[in-house]
């Protein structure tokens, strides 16, 4: 953005930019703190499809 408008600009701008075009930081959702992933691989194998 800098070299298109000529003169600096602070990083914080470029982030308002960007959300305001709908742009998102990508992180992963949140797991659950109780989840167990042997309980879970157990029931993917025993679900009825």
């Amino acid at each position: 953005m800098a070299a298109t408008l000529g003169r600096p600009v602070h990083p914080q701008r470029g982030w308002e930019i960007l959300q305001r075009l709908g742009f998102l930081p990508t992180v992963p959702r949140p797991r659950h703190a109780k989840a167990d992933p042997a309980v879970q691989a157990a029931l993917k194998k025993s679900f009825p499809r």
